[in-house]
């Protein structure tokens, strides 16, 4: 699909949105012109999003308020010290809406590397959940920046839970970077540089970053130069089912 292509799929289905269902119908009738191929587009990521709606009312929220009842820390220590794959889970480093960040280390003796793996959250089992979270693992596979974390990894647990494996972004958010070494304007902006060059780069790759904000970022020390790398995304692509 053109970025042409895209636009007009994406103002067509903005369009749609704002109306009742009984009105789509007559609205891409007008609007598609006779292009069916548009229409089918349109038409598929409006069923995407009913049932983006649908699976979230019966799926995502009731599983996170169960969880919040049963506690995260129970949870997270069903993974810490075990083995996935050559990695062993050493300690949580993040949580989000269907996934859990862990930090492990390379356990299998050929080398030593310390990693970032991503696992779906206890519970969040339904096929909603599991095809969302192996489509962002696809969306990494496919990205290859030197400003955004790069995918090291994947596959499944023995109990079917999918994960993968991401370089490990040790340093600091970038704010906290910035007001820590009291950076001015120009480096800031320098930062601030790559960052709009990681999301362009997906942009253009039609992937989006759904939740871009400081904390997304984090700075690492390279070779006396400081780098921001965008870290776990949270993405969206028309193009990767």
């Amino acid at each position: 699909m053109t970025p042409e292509r895209w636009q007009a799929v994406k103002e067509l289905l903005a369009g749609a949105l704002e109306l009742e269902a009984p009105e789509r119908a007559r609205y891409l009738d007008q609007s598609c012109a006779g292009d069916a191929s548009l229409r089918s587009d349109v038409e598929q990521l409006l069923l995407d999003h009913q049932e983006a709606d649908t699976n979230f009312l019966t799926g995502t929220a009731f599983i996170s308020a169960a969880s919040a009842l049963l506690g995260d820390e129970k949870r997270e220590n069903l993974w810490i010290g075990r083995r996935i794959g050559p990695y062993r889970i050493a300690q949580q480093i993040g949580v989000g809406g269907m996934g859990e960040v862990y930090r492990a280390s390379r356990a299998d003796a050929e080398y030593k590397k310390d990693v970032a793996l991503k696992l779906v959250r206890a519970g969040q089992d339904s096929s909603f959940v599991l095809d969302r979270f192996k489509n962002e693992r696809q969306i990494l596979a496919s990205l290859d920046h030197p400003n955004i974390a790069k995918l090291l990894d994947g596959g499944t647990t023995d109990e079917g839970v999918p994960y993968f494996v991401m370089e490990l972004i040790e340093g600091q958010p970038l704010t906290q970077y910035c007001d820590d070494h009291r950076l001015g304007i120009t480096e800031r902006l320098k930062l601030f540089l790559q960052v709009c060059a990681a999301v362009q780069y997906a942009h253009q790759r039609l992937v989006i970053h759904r939740d871009i904000k400081p904390a997304t970022f984090w700075s690492r020390l390279l070779e006396r130069q400081s780098s921001s790398t965008l870290a776990l995304p949270k993405s969206s692509s028309p193009n990767l089912k």
